[in-house]
């Protein structure tokens, strides 16, 4: 299951623009927000594979108010060579 560690940017960092940011990422699955400073809002990401990942960080790129989304923390080690989800060596 990949898992990402993200920072969203906003068009601004008001209150009102984080409301509405906010309510756009209401129904973004496996997201997770944490709190926002100024314009900037870091989250983390779930999901079961890293296709799937990038429709995600498209989709909140897309998102009223965010413009920008980096990528800055990537965990694919449960996934195999062919990128699926896998036993790692210590369950094995």
């Amino acid at each position: 299951m990949p898992v990402l560690g993200l920072v969203l940017t906003l068009d601004d960092g008001d209150p009102a623009t984080q409301r509405v940011v906010s309510s756009g990422l209401e129904r973004a699955p496996g997201l997770e927000l944490g709190e926002p400073a100024g314009h900037r809002w870091p989250a983390v990401l779930e999901s079961d594979s890293p296709s799937e990942a990038e429709a995600r960080i498209d989709a909140l790129r897309r998102v009223t108010g965010v413009t920008n989304v980096d990528v800055v923390y990537a965990d694919f080690e449960d996934l195999t060579a062919d990128g699926h989800p896998g036993r790692r060596e210590e369950e094995a």
